[in-house]
C-alpha cells in the first residue's frame, strides 16, 4: 500500500471510530463532541484545537494521578484566554515530594479540587471537536487513556497535535534528537522562537505556552499560506 493510501486509510479510521462514538446514548460517560469530524484537508485556521497540559503526581499512569489540568482553546488562529481554565484534582494517589516541588501542589490544596470524575466531564465539555494540542503528549495521552479504560470507556479519536515532534520533525533539528545536550522542554524550545520564559510545571501556563509556541511554528514552517489539518497532524507523529 503506498503512503498516501495509508495516510488516508488512517485518518478514515479515525472517522469511523468518531461516527461509532457519536451513536452511543447520552449520558454514557466520555466527551461528547458537538462539531463533525475534520477533513484531512481542513484549513488549520479553521479548526477549533485545545490546548492541554496535565500536572501529575508521578509518570506511571496505572500508579500515579492527576493533580491539575490547564487548557485553553484555540480557534481562527487566536488563543482564547477568556476560555481558558485550571483545575486542581483530588488524586489518590500519594504525591511524592520530588513532584512536589516541580508543581508546588500541596496535599492539602488538592483536597479542595474536584473530583477526577468531574474534573473529565467539564474536559469533555470543553471539547467541541477532538484536537488536542501538547508539548510532548504522551502524559496527557496515557492519563487519559487510563481513565477511560478504568470507567470501560472507549478511547475516542482524537487528533494530537504535538509541539515537540513539530519541532522534531524540522530538518536544522533532527540532527538534535539523539545528540548530546538537545534539550526539548517547553521552555528551551520557546526560546528558540523569541518567546518569554513562563514558570514552568503550572497546568494552565503551560497550556498557554504552548500554544504560543505553536502559532510561532506554524508561522516559520508556512508563513503566510495556511496549513491543512492533516499536515500538522503528520508532523505531530
Amino acid at each position: 500500500m503506498g503512503y498516501f493510501a495509508l495516510r488516508h486509510r488512517q485518518w478514515h479510521k479515525l472517522q469511523r471510530q468518531y461516527q461509532r462514538l457519536q451513536a452511543v446514548p447520552q449520558g454514557v460517560g466520555g466527551p461528547r463532541f458537538t462539531l463533525p469530524f475534520p477533513a484531512p484537508d481542513t484549513p488549520l485556521s479553521a479548526c477549533r484545537i485545545l490546548s492541554l497540559d496535565f500536572e501529575t503526581s508521578g509518570l506511571d499512569a496505572t500508579q500515579d494521578g492527576i493533580v491539575s489540568m490547564g487548557w485553553v482553546p484555540l480557534a481562527e488562529g487566536i488563543i482564547s484566554l477568556r476560555a481558558a481554565r485550571h483545575m486542581l484534582v483530588q488524586s489518590p494517589a500519594p504525591v511524592r515530594a520530588t513532584e512536589v516541588t516541580l508543581h508546588h501542589i500541596l496535599p492539602e490544596m488538592q483536597l479542595r479540587g474536584m473530583t477526577l470524575d468531574r474534573a473529565f466531564d467539564t474536559l469533555w465539555q470543553a471539547l467541541p471537536c477532538p484536537i488536542i494540542l501538547g508539548h510532548g503528549t504522551v502524559i496527557e495521552r496515557t492519563f487519559i487513556g487510563q481513565y477511560l479504560a478504568r470507567c470501560g470507556l472507549p478511547e475516542p479519536p482524537f487528533i494530537w497535535l504535538d509541539t515537540l515532534k513539530i519541532e522534531q520533525s524540522q530538518p536544522d533539528s533532527r540532527g538534535m534528537v539523539h545528540g548530546s545536550g538537545a534539550s526539548w522542554q517547553l521552555a528551551h524550545v520557546r526560546r528558540r522562537y523569541g518567546l518569554p520564559d513562563y514558570p514552568a510545571h503550572q497546568a494552565l501556563v503551560d497550556a498557554i505556552a504552548t500554544a504560543e509556541l505553536f502559532q510561532a511554528q506554524m508561522y516559520r514552517l508556512f508563513c503566510l499560506h495556511t496549513p491543512t489539518l492533516e499536515q500538522v497532524y503528520l508532523l505531530s507523529r
